[in-house]
């Protein structure tokens, strides 16, 4: 029924096509669908771009995105905000089949995207185009998540599967509007429900205490694996950003998350193993861990921090 339901939105969404013998209805239809097409190929173009700006020059492109849709006239917009959809919906299929995942799981994943579609309100290109570029951006992500994560030792399957949660019903929308939208207040709320699902549904985010999480009855294994993963995905967002360190958040905001004691040691090994790599790919350039080039996430200040928090009582 869902995907029956989604069906009918995308018809709902495509204009109609009255059967009428004056070529004239041709000739518009040809036309609209051409100026849709025109557009839809200009947001192709803008979101294999997009991995290459800033921050600031992605919220400017957003505010050019904006202008640019609210021009298009409304049987182009409909068309448009169609293909934008399917491009999403195929764009989702490629990510989960190379995900691992088997034929039930990627159906449960795909039913969940159009149950999303069927719940926004007042569904526009914008939004469209908001998830589009969400989903994008999310694979970029989960390579440089599987890159780094392969590297440090990370289970591939556990990687495979990293953030895949974010396309489920109740977090797709809300991390692609407020993420590509501009991080308008108005998304906010939306976002932080979303992030509060997330955190507790991917083991990565076990990096420090969590209510109904009791670390101390997990094997050594798991928090293991789940702090290799933890740190690649640090590294993955820090290179997304165009690189920089993570020294500065280690010591200013990690202690303020309250880590349990725990995961400690297995944290700091993880970020001893990948700055060991980052020293070794300054070193040699073509180093088969040039991929931590430029992402030091370790020196004394951080080994200090790490060494007041062993020594502070659980929370």
């Amino acid at each position: 029924m869902k995907n029956l339901a989604f069906c009918l939105v995308l018809c709902l969404l495509m204009p109609t096509v009255h059967a009428a013998p004056i070529p004239r209805t041709e000739v518009s239809f040809s036309s609209t669908e051409s100026e849709a097409q025109s557009a839809f190929q200009y947001f192709l173009d803008e979101v294999e771009l997009d991995v290459t700006l800033t921050y600031e020059e992605q919220h400017d492109k957003i505010q050019e995105f904006k202008i640019f849709a609210d021009h298009l006239s409304p049987k182009v917009a409909s068309w448009l905000t169609s293909l934008l959809i399917e491009e999403t919906r195929s764009r989702i299929i490629d990510m989960l089949q190379k995900a691992g995942l088997d034929n039930s799981e990627v159906d449960e994943h795909l039913a969940d995207y159009e149950e999303a579609i069927l719940r926004v309100q007042n569904l526009n290109v914008e939004i469209a185009r908001e998830m589009l570029f969400f989903v994008a951006e999310l694979k970029i992500h989960r390579q440089y998540v599987y890159d780094f994560g392969t590297a440090l030792g990370c289970p591939e399957k556990q990687l495979l599967r990293h953030d895949l949660c974010k396309l489920d019903v109740e977090q797709f929308e809300g991390y692609a509007r407020y993420f590509r939208g501009g991080r308008r207040d108005e998304d906010k709320l939306a976002y932080l429900a979303a992030w509060e699902i997330h955190q507790h549904e991917e083991h990565h985010h076990e990096s420090y205490s969590k209510e109904g999480f009791d670390f101390d009855n997990f094997p050594e294994e798991r928090l293991r694996n789940n702090m290799l993963e933890s740190v690649a995905d640090l590294l993955a967002s820090s290179k997304q950003r165009g690189g920089g360190t993570l020294i500065d958040w280690l010591v200013n905001s990690y202690p303020k998350k309250h880590p349990h004691p725990r995961l400690l040691p297995f944290f700091a090994d993880a970020l001893i193993k990948a700055h060991a790599f980052y020293l070794e790919s300054e070193e040699n350039l073509d180093s088969e861990f040039k991929i931590f080039q430029g992402l030091p996430c370790w020196n004394s200040a951080v080994e200090e921090t790490f060494s007041k928090l062993k020594e502070a009582k659980p929370i």
